[in-house]
């Protein structure tokens, strides 16, 4: 069984000032990070399109600056592999974020994945099809543009998703997806991607896992020992919190994503 952990923005020190109000509740300090990272000593830390499935994989999402200029160069220290979801547009345009000079550089280092984010990283399942397609096709090729590296794993924005998304994902050239859902994601095929393999091969992780990958998302008021127990993996964990998710799921599928958006941002920025 694997975990994976998800994390967004990092800080040094106590400032802040580049992240987004809405966003802090995510950000993480470098050094919680660093503690965080070291407590992984013993883990199998990889990705899943290695050989051997990890104890755990650390992904990103967004494509914060302070992934390039803090979270990877402690992660290549540690020889420790992560993907980065990267919203494209954000790239070069929102502030905070990095350029594409610089998300090229962060995809050349050691063990260091580029996955995609969504080009506007809106809701997939407020999309029509024609509007999800294009989200989820553009947002690949102008990675691979930017990166000159291939981008095949995705994450859904907010974790949200519905079947037409998970039809399309085949078409557009994603064969691994993540989600936003807690748990520990168990017997996941997965292949290593070389010339020996065909992309038959690798369509059999679509066909063995419709559903997303579960994360564990790190907050910036995740203790450490919150965070041994995520590793643990520590299951009684995973199911206590399942429940608190499902119910923030009724929630929103209640109020709509739009409704439900607006109230998080409403309680994140008191």
């Amino acid at each position: 069984m694997s975990v994976v952990l998800m994390y967004h923005a990092l800080y040094r020190d106590d400032d802040t000032s580049a992240i987004d109000q809405e966003d802090l509740p995510y950000a993480v300090s470098e050094e919680n990070f660093i503690r965080q990272l070291d407590s992984l000593q013993g883990k199998r830390v990889g990705l899943f399109d290695q050989s051997e499935e990890p104890d755990v994989v650390i992904t990103f999402d967004d494509g914060h600056l302070s992934n390039l200029e803090i979270a990877a160069p402690l992660l290549v220290e540690r020889g420790l592999p992560a993907i980065f979801f990267v919203t494209s547009e954000f790239i070069g345009k929102r502030p905070g974020f990095m350029d594409s000079v610089q998300l090229a550089a962060l995809a050349a280092m050691p063990g260091m994945s580029v996955g995609s984010h969504g080009v506007t990283h809106r809701f997939l399942d407020d999309l029509d099809e024609n509007e999800l397609r294009e989200e989820l096709l553009e947002s690949r090729q102008q990675l691979e543009r930017m990166t000159t590296r291939e981008c095949r794993s995705i994450s859904f924005p907010g974790g949200r998703y519905n079947d037409n998304t998970l039809n399309l994902l085949k078409d557009t050239g994603y064969w691994q997806w993540y989600g936003s859902e807690i748990g520990i994601v168990e017997h996941i095929r997965s292949f290593v991607q070389d010339d020996a393999r065909t992309e038959d091969d690798r369509q059999l992780l679509v066909q063995n896992r419709r559903q997303p990958i579960e994360r564990v998302a790190i907050r910036r008021s995740t203790t450490l020992e919150e965070f041994a127990r995520m590793i643990g993996p520590d299951e009684t964990y995973y199911t206590d919190h399942r429940r608190r998710s499902q119910a923030k799921a009724l929630l929103r599928r209640v109020l709509g994503n739009r409704l439900y958006h607006g109230l998080y941002k409403s309680l994140s920025v008191r």
